[in-house]
């Protein structure tokens, strides 16, 4: 082989090396980076039976799905109780996507962090049941809040919210409220956010589950529920609301 032909050889031979490694390091799973709340509602109308929306079947039909189809990496939970904001239970944020070896299977770990991560909601729902009964949805939302980014690019943030929206603390019952005019719900979203702290979720996606499953064969006051709600969160709150797990 004469001296060019080898040193063309040679070139080929890094190239072909290059372009496998190149290809190698492309074959990597990209990393998640979206932020995740995860919401669980421990009151009376969670509960298992026909008068409930059995927050925890819910939670293990949904959660994964979530969880992957957002691509979902460090992920909060917060309860909603009587008094959502003052709750003892709580369970620490998870990091769904951590740093591993080269040579493991990153989706294989980001499957057994997603268990890890039902674990943990299971845990706090089970918490808050045990505590005195109350329905704090608005207080849960200002809880799992504080976990939202802020600032830059990457400050987007999904919650997923397992309840029945059906507010009912010490201060409000929203069962007990006139919503049956746009100028009454707005005059009870008036008072209501003036006694209760206003969640920092502007640009926040919600994702509802069991939303509204009380009223699911009364249309007329369902409409008037969900009237409300949408008001709130999207035009005061100015989160977005999804029905896609719903």
């Amino acid at each position: 082989m004469t001296r060019r032909a080898l040193t063309t050889a040679l070139v080929l031979a890094v190239a072909a090396t290059a372009a496998t490694a190149c290809d190698a390091v492309s074959n990597e799973p990209k990393r998640y980076s979206q932020a995740c709340g995860v919401v669980v509602d421990g009151s009376g109308s969670a509960a298992a039976d026909k008068t409930g929306f059995d927050a925890e079947a819910k939670l293990k039909a949904t959660l994964n799905t979530f969880l992957s189809d957002n691509k979902c990496r460090k992920t909060s939970f917060a309860p909603i109780t009587k008094v959502s904001q003052a709750s003892k239970c709580q369970v620490s944020p998870l990091d769904l996507d951590p740093d591993t070896s080269k040579t493991a299977d990153r989706d294989r770990t980001r499957k057994a962090m997603r268990a890890v991560a039902l674990s943990s909601a299971l845990k706090l729902l089970e918490c808050a049941q045990n505590e005195e009964p109350g329905s704090d949805v608005l207080g849960g939302l200002s809880r799992i809040a504080l976990t939202k980014p802020s600032g830059g690019d990457d400050d987007s943030f999904d919650v997923l919210v397992v309840s029945d929206f059906d507010q009912g603390d010490p201060d409000f019952r929203l069962g007990r409220q006139d919503l049956s005019t746009a100028a009454s719900r707005a005059k009870t979203i008036d008072a209501f956010l003036k006694s209760h702290h206003e969640p920092e979720l502007s640009g926040a996606d919600i994702y509802p589950v069991g939303y509204g499953m009380k009223y699911h064969t009364d249309t007329s006051r369902y409409d008037q529920f969900n009237s409300f709600w949408t008001e709130l969160l999207e035009g005061r709150v100015k989160a977005h609301v999804h029905t896609t797990y719903r």
